[in-house]
């Protein structure tokens, strides 16, 4: 049997290793490239990782390694918003290199890397969206201050941009009241990145819900699927840690008209909250990619990974009969600390959060025929816990 094209793997940390994992067991060589602590490096199904670090420029290095050390032939497969970006940006160079980038109409996609541009489609698709107003210098958000209620946020436009500064789990700015705004976005314009200012739909963090799918050159669906998220952290702007995959027919309906609304092709997500106020789901984000829950949607039936592959190949994709509802993913260290958030805000109890575990649970990196990722990533958080606690204990001594 002649052996399946490779598969690249542009960043990612634990959404690489799922798709690395499912990739490699369907007989494709797996490559990947990222930042010299991601956990897919000490994966046995990545044939070969590429330490090309993070942050500002990490695109152009994506595509160095490309030209110059890469296979020349296999599916390019973002994990992470720089590597969409390099596919948006450089498709015919890849081509001509001899890659076959992921399904996608490029105009989308570098659409939905502008959250102003999401929130503008979202809005002619006729699909909730929160109010928002782009702000580039001081004057403007002078003139915006007044139109909002506080507390709001300021999110950036450009999620990558924010990220390679900010860190992957700071999501937006919380901003208190009106005397914050201007000197919050001085911060990030210092830094070049533009940002929105947005009102912040109440409600638990237990409202959010998310539709994927997979559209075809035709614009037809290969599959739907919906999950919940439970918990995160940081509480109300960070990462889910306990999420599960359901079915709600409303949130499906709405993803699926933003989806055809702005012509999305290949891979998508799109992210909504519940507002108590109108009982509407309005719109958060949209990620033309492989998510944080890549691991938990496989683990409901349907592998991502594996489909936005074949079809960038060109081989034919297995027919989907539909998802499993139920299936939980949880985030042991991150969840307790969130736990210990939430408990400060009189949000949660122990008890309540050790019911709601009471569920058969899935773990992002956890396996035990490829222990690897997952002892790379305990090892990097606890050497992270010790450095913190002897800079406390340093602190204290200082201030004694």
């Amino acid at each position: 049997m002649p052996v399946p094209p490779p598969a690249i793997l542009l960043g990612g940390e634990s959404i690489a290793v799922s798709a690395a994992r499912s990739l490699s067991r369907a007989g494709a060589p797996v490559y990947a490239l990222g930042a010299g602590d991601d956990p897919v490096r000490a994966s046995r199904h990545c044939r070969e990782f590429a330490d090309v670090g993070a942050g500002k420029g990490v695109a152009e290095r994506y595509l160095d390694w490309l030209e110059h050390r890469g296979p020349r032939r296999g599916a390019v497969i973002p994990c992470h918003d720089d590597g969409l970006e390099l596919v948006a940006n450089r498709r015919p160079r890849l081509i001509e290199l001899g890659y076959q980038p992921v399904e996608a109409d490029d105009g989308v996609l570098r659409s939905m890397l502008d959250k102003h541009r999401t929130y503008e489609l979202s809005r002619q698709a006729g699909v909730p969206t929160p109010r928002t107003a782009t702000v580039r210098t001081p004057a403007d958000a002078e003139s915006v201050a007044a139109e909002f209620e506080y507390p709001c946020a300021l999110k950036p436009r450009a999620a990558h941009e924010f990220a390679a500064h900010y860190g992957i789990r700071k999501k937006v700015l919380l901003v208190n009241e009106r005397a914050e705004l201007e000197p919050a976005l001085e911060a990030t314009l210092a830094l070049g990145v533009e940002m929105l200012v947005t009102e912040i739909i109440p409600g638990g963090d237990d409202q959010y819900f998310s539709y994927y799918s997979y559209l075809d050159e035709h614009g037809q669906p290969l599959f739907h699927l919906c999950k919940h998220k439970l918990r995160q952290w940081p509480p109300h702007f960070g990462l889910a840690t306990y999420h599960r995959t359901v079915w709600d027919p409303r949130v499906a309906e709405l993803g699926s008209r933003f989806f055809q609304g702005i012509g999305l092709r290949g891979l998508g997500n799109v992210e909504f909250k519940l507002d108590p106020r109108d009982g509407e789901y309005k719109i958060i984000e949209c990620n033309h990619r492989l998510t944080a829950a890549t691991e938990l949607v496989r683990r409901a039936g349907i592998d991502m990974a594996l489909i936005a592959y074949r079809r960038a190949v060109g081989l034919p994709s297995e027919p989907l009969t539909g998802f499993r509802t139920g299936v939980r993913m949880w985030h042991p260290i991150e969840d307790l600390r969130a736990l210990r958030d939430y408990r400060v805000e009189g949000e949660m109890t122990v008890r309540g959060w050790l019911l709601s575990l009471l569920h058969r649970q899935h773990f992002p990196l956890l396996s035990f025929e490829d222990p690897g990722p997952t002892l790379m990533s305990l090892g990097l958080k606890t050497r992270a816990a010790q450095r913190k606690v002897v800079g406390q204990t340093g602190l204290a001594r200082a201030g004694t």
